[in-house]
């Protein structure tokens, strides 16, 4: 009886630490640390959240626009050798890129990937907050 107690005891303590280590709350969408917001123009901006990842030393980064009013919209995630740049396009239209750097050869490198292109009268009229 008393080994049986003691193995459940055991077993209970083994799934909290666990379970207290995995990252189940964690997720992209985290707003809890917030790294900086940056003006891209106009009353529209840009606000970065760093994202602790338990089982990982990588930083990982999240990002959004908003105009702090009237919407808040998610735009992604990236880890610590990428960032975002946002170009204002006719229309009232945020084209988003990621710009990911390597070294090839001693050089670096510069790659633009398109993420999204944003209506931001669009944004503002539908009133989300991501």
């Amino acid at each position: 009886m008393k080994l049986k107690k003691l193995f459940q005891c055991t077993a209970f303590g083994f799934a909290t630490v666990l379970f207290s280590c995995c990252n189940l709350d964690d997720s992209v969408y985290s707003k809890d640390n917030h790294l900086k917001t940056t003006e891209i123009k106009d009353s529209l901006y840009n606000e970065i959240f760093g994202i602790r990842s338990r089982f990982s030393d990588v930083e990982h980064y999240s990002e959004y626009i908003t105009d702090s009013v009237s919407f808040r919209k998610y735009v992604c995630t990236h880890d610590f050798g990428e960032w975002l740049y946002g170009e204002i396009l006719k229309d009232d239209v945020l084209a988003v890129y990621k710009i990911v750097g390597n070294v090839q050869e001693n050089q670096p490198v510069f790659d633009t990937i398109p993420i999204e292109t944003y209506n931001i009268s669009v944004l503002k009229r539908e009133g989300k907050f991501e």
